[in-house]
């Protein structure tokens, strides 16, 4: 299919569930910075299959109501408890350590820091759930120990994301995490509130640049140079 009928095709489709216009975002310098919808691009497609475990076997990742499961075949390698909510699940490098790991989006019951049992100010993070005391994380699976586990999870997050991607920003073959974010109390139909990229920094995610706006959409495309840009309503 011609770039041009893509692009098209994919402003299409936005525009059905957005009456706000595209716009397209570019990661220079550290910022974020508006850009030309480009004339010539392609989506970049989430990835749901790898070989984890180096074995020359793919593993698939699939989401199918809350739950994620990685597969080889017919062989279940890993799956997510059942009180997990999975909300997004996708094959990522995001700790850039040339390895894939799923990177999943998950809702689970609210729990506080341990050591804030023993801080005279603790309860730090008390308030970062939902009225149903349900809390916000992003968790890195992969392969470690002869086996796939859990490599990092963070704690509750104080906004909650509502979608994320992993996008090569710069085109040099590290990702980054970009979210939608929100908060709590938002409804369910409520756009998100803010536009986030974060890189790791070899313990957990470091912010690199946000905008505070309205967002109800986030996808990564790529353009002729090999960057890659946050198309956004």
């Amino acid at each position: 299919m011609p770039r041009r009928t893509l692009l098209l095709l994919v402003i299409a489709a936005l525009a059905l569930v957005s009456p706000a216009p595209i716009r397209a975002w570019r990661l220079s310098d550290s910022r974020l910075e508006r850009v030309p919808v480009p004339s010539a691009l392609r989506v970049v497609r989430a990835q749901t299959s790898a070989d984890f475990d180096r074995d020359g076997l793919p593993e698939t990742l699939t989401l199918t109501e809350g739950h994620a499961v990685i597969a080889t075949g017919d062989r279940t390698r890993w799956e997510s408890p059942s009180a997990w909510q999975v909300q997004q699940a996708q094959i990522t490098d995001l700790d850039r350590d040339g390895m894939p790991e799923a990177a999943l989006l998950v809702w689970r019951s609210f729990q506080p820091w341990p050591v804030d049992r023993w801080l005279p100010n603790g309860g730090r993070i008390d308030a970062f759930h939902d009225s149903n005391g349900m809390a916000c994380h992003l968790i890195l699976i992969g392969w470690n120990r002869d086996a796939l586990r859990e490599l990092w999870a963070g704690s509750a997050l104080a906004e909650p994301v509502d979608r994320f991607a992993a996008a090569d920003l710069l085109g040099d073959g590290r990702q980054y995490l970009v979210t939608l974010q929100g908060e709590y109390g938002d409804a369910p139909s409520a756009p998100s509130r803010r536009l986030k990229v974060w890189e790791w920094n070899g313990f957990g995610f470091t912010l690199v640049h946000g905008l505070e706006a309205s967002f109800r959409l986030l996808v990564p495309v790529q353009v002729e140079a090999g960057q890659v840009l946050l198309l956004t309503d």
